[in-house]
């Protein structure tokens, strides 16, 4: 009977022990990637949006990549503001056999101005024009550098966001940046082997401008 309670006495130790560790952890926004992206639309704007909060990234949805202005309401759903698609100012595009074929361009929220997005896919290219190294760090409020890359303008996956440091959690995705297939194919700066880097980078380092560089 004492080992029973012996027993029964330390499995509670050990469970206290385990709710204590899961009560002083801070998890990040990361919403499964299974998670399905939905949209719902506002009549107009939150009483507590602040544009200063905003964020400007490349928002892959609809058959488009859009670039938009976002805002993360307290529920961790996406705010859309403001939205602009390239397609938008072409009328033509050349297929696979070289010929011009007349674009049909659909606004993916219909016209309405305020479409909240659930699991978006955002993403930006980076500003490193010249090779600037960029530091990866550890969390939004640290000076330990995870890891650094120097290639030029590569595109990272927006995980989440820290409104008071102005920093983004971000993933590199093969998908997006991996193009040639052998390093003969690589043109030097622009095409680079997939490199997985994972952690914060500042908010200097976004352009989220799919037509062109930015300033």
């Amino acid at each position: 009977m004492k080992r029973l309670l012996v027993l029964v006495a330390f499995v509670a130790m050990l469970c206290g022990c385990n709710t204590a560790s899961t009560q002083n952890t801070t998890e990040i926004k990361d919403k499964p990637a299974t998670d399905e992206t939905t949209v719902r639309y506002l009549d107009a704007l939150p009483a507590d949006f602040n544009e200063d909060d905003l964020f400007a990234f490349i928002l892959d949805y609809g058959g488009y990549d859009m670039i938009v202005d976002a805002w993360q309401m307290p529920d961790g759903d996406w705010l859309i503001p403001y939205h602009w698609c390239p397609e938008e100012e072409e009328s033509f595009e050349v297929d696979e056999a070289g010929n011009l074929v007349e674009i049909e361009y659909k606004d993916p929220f219909e016209g309405n101005p305020y479409p909240v997005i659930h699991n978006p896919h955002f993403s930006f290219g980076t500003r490193n024009y010249g090779g600037e190294t960029i530091n990866f760090y550890k969390a939004p409020d640290s000076q330990e550098v995870v890891c650094t890359t120097d290639y030029k303008e590569i595109s990272l996956d927006v995980v989440a966001v820290d409104t008071k440091t102005r920093r983004l959690q971000v993933k590199s995705n093969p998908k997006d940046w991996c193009w040639g297939e052998v390093e003969e194919e690589w043109q030097e700066g622009y095409r680079h082997p997939f490199v997985d880097l994972q952690g914060w980078v500042d908010e200097e380092w976004v352009c989220a401008n799919t037509v062109t560089t930015c300033p």
